[in-house]
């Protein structure tokens, strides 16, 4: 309840500094949404790190003002992505010949299928690079480095982490990610979208910008789903977590401080869902 009042609170404020009125049925609609919402966020209280339940509530207030304060159009998004692959072409980063790319390009292909938007033309490229990433940027541009073919063991496994970058895309993660960054640098300019292309651009100047841990989770979560619904071995999907949590060190200050959630809760929720 107090989740609800504190919703509506939020978005009365907003319109009423945008100076609009809130029909009735759209406010029900809005509220309707945020309850499936509540009960969507439900699936990580039992698995993940305790303070991840909470979390997910208020990144899920924030996505709706994110989406509503700043439009970006697909042409401008696909632009971005396009400068960026390009800026990795010219720099002789990308390895064409690798021999794992025919594979990871037909995963991508039968995982895209199932993606909620349509509206988006994924790419996938191979990164010349020992470090074990993967990462997605604006206008469905994907990339996965040679480290990271040569750290997982399956197909299966790689299938999960291509989906997990294919729902960072497909939940607007990238788009919203620029977008804070936006609002916090430019508020002067917040209905243009030049200030957001050129951060957009900055932001992915090295390699893979950083998401919300809430972020990950949802990304892991629709990444299984669509690996599975492709076909592919749910009972690989962990593997990659288990292996990083050999590496990983603990504790509540690294938890507090880190984009990433651990994967030993990462591994946890998804143990959960191939349970279910």
């Amino acid at each position: 309840m107090k989740y609800t009042i504190l919703t509506t609170v939020l978005i009365l404020g907003f319109y009423t500094v945008k100076g609009q009125e809130i029909a009735q049925e759209k406010m029900e609609e809005i509220l309707e949404e945020y309850q499936s919402k509540i009960e969507s966020a439900t699936v990580l209280t039992d698995c993940g790190h305790a303070f991840d339940g909470p979390s997910f509530v208020i990144k899920q207030l924030e996505n709706n003002w994110l989406d509503a304060v700043l439009f970006v159009s697909g042409d401008a998004k696909s632009t971005i992505g396009r400068e960026i692959y390009d800026r990795h072409v010219l720099l002789g980063q990308i390895d064409h010949q690798h021999p794992v790319y025919p594979k990871a390009k037909e995963i991508l292909d039968k995982l895209v299928k199932f993606a909620g938007r349509t509206d988006v033309n994924y790419h996938l490229s191979i990164l010349k690079s020992e470090e074990i990433n993967a990462f997605a940027t604006l206008g469905g541009y994907l990339y996965i480095t040679t480290g990271l073919i040569n750290f997982v063991d399956s197909y299966d496994e790689l299938a999960f982490i291509i989906g997990h970058e294919v729902a960072h895309e497909d939940k607007l993660h990238t788009q919203r990610k620029v977008t804070k960054l936006t609002l916090s640098t430019n508020l002067a300019n917040i209905t243009r979208t030049e200030g957001f292309m050129d951060i957009a651009k900055k932001l992915n100047s090295t390699f893979s910008p950083p998401f919300d841990q809430m972020d990950e989770y949802e990304a892991d979560k629709v990444g299984f789903e669509l690996a599975k619904k492709a076909g592919y071995d749910v009972n690989r999907f962990s593997d990659f977590f288990r292996k990083l949590e050999k590496y990983e060190k603990k504790g509540l200050i690294k938890k507090l401080s880190s984009t990433h959630p651990f994967a030993e809760h990462r591994k946890k929720c998804m143990d959960q869902y191939i349970g279910n």
